[in-house]
């Protein structure tokens, strides 16, 4: 039986102001018809008519999170919570041992809340295919992208030998590693040479397979997850939550991923954002048919005049007007305003750890 993770974590500190500790970026209204991103991705995966959708978080964000999956025709027990984030290494593995509880069987994929998907018929095939591929090689499978260009931000999985299409009708490769942002010129050689694809997060696997590979990569970090399982099925959350914090904080590829020897890789081609900036954000927007013929994006009491490619979002109660600008993101959430370039984007990060490190926590 088909079950799907949902990770809904971080706070996507590159979308400051709007995107802060208590309301990230997965429970902003980004999707289409301004759902929120965790919304719009459960109404991506229900047609491929799952047994179950797990949605995955921290504590402090379970109950919105709940909200949202009740909201979307979720159960409410659809929540799997963290204790505390410890990366998607621990958070996955506590999920699939969670869900192999009641269905040892189970073929799981796992995908991210806070993504941007441009063709859902796609990514829906690539899933399927991804859970194809899980159930035949009794292995781990990930979906890699055919890059566009060569970005410098994101990870690469190589391409080791070619295993078909199988029944899918998606190319099947060996997985023979990893790179995570390469330089600007390893990255232009990966896309000329067609040898990497970009690495999603979107994974896929058989609880069996998982608890396998995982005892034999990490067996203190197996040990540790079946303790927190155990003292949570006895009712014991206080137990749970102090084993789980000794836990090691890292993601699921170091852990897992780039250690095992089964490992698949997909090759799809649906349109892709992980929108971690203001500038993905516009470029996503635009994708969508939003905006006017200069380019420019206005969301909530924004104007523009004689200005092109500007994202304005005015969430503050008050008009936001931008004159003779181009290339420009304004964001106005009332206690604070952002005006950046939209090719300078990435420093908004700075800005949060320097509100950070002067003491504004009412702002983070």
């Amino acid at each position: 039986m088909l079950h799907v993770i949902v990770l809904a974590g971080g706070s996507g500190t590159r979308l400051w102001p709007v995107s802060r500790a208590a309301v990230p970026k997965h429970l902003l209204p980004l999707g289409p018809g301004g759902v929120p991103l965790l919304r719009a991705t459960i109404d991506r995966v229900l047609p491929l008519q799952p047994a179950a959708v797990h949605i995955v978080t921290v504590a402090a964000q379970a109950e919105a999170c709940r909200d949202v999956g009740v909201a979307a025709g979720l159960p409410a027990d659809c929540v799997i919570a963290e204790p505390l984030a410890r990366g998607t290494g621990p958070a996955l593995g506590l999920a699939v041992r969670w869900i192999a509880e009641s269905d040892p069987d189970a073929v799981i994929c796992s995908v991210h809340a806070d993504a941007h998907i441009g063709d859902a018929e796609g990514y829906r095939a690539a899933l399927t295919a991804a859970a194809g591929w899980a159930r035949a090689t009794d292995g781990l499978v990930t979906v890699g992208l055919t890059p566009t260009y060569p970005s410098a931000g994101l990870g690469y999985i190589a391409l080791g030998p070619a295993l078909g299409t199988g029944e899918w009708g998606l190319p099947a490769f060996t997985a023979a590693g990893f790179v995570e942002k390469p330089p600007p010129a390893l990255a232009e050689q990966f896309v000329a040479n067609r040898s990497h694809l970009w690495n999603l997060g979107l994974f896929a696997w058989t609880a069996a397979a998982f608890a396998r590979e995982l005892q034999a990569a990490a067996p203190a970090v197996d040990a540790a997850l079946a303790e927190v399982v155990a003292k949570r099925a006895g009712g014991d959350e206080a137990s749970a939550a102090r084993l789980y914090a000794e836990i090691a904080n890292v993601a699921v590829d170091p852990l897992l991923l780039e250690k095992t020897s089964r490992l698949t890789v997909v090759q799809a081609g649906f349109p892709w954002s992980d929108l971690g900036s203001w500038a993905d954000l516009l470029e996503a927007r635009r994708e969508d048919g939003e905006g006017d013929g200069a380019g420019n994006v206005v969301s909530g009491d924004g104007l523009v005049v004689d200005s092109e490619r500007c994202l304005v979002d005015s969430r503050g109660g008050r008009l936001v007007a931008v004159v003779g600008a181009e290339g420009l993101v304004v964001v106005d959430t009332g206690d604070a305003v952002l005006v950046v370039p939209a090719d300078r984007v990435q420093g908004v990060r700075s800005v949060v750890e320097r509100l950070r490190a002067l003491g504004r926590d009412e702002l983070l």
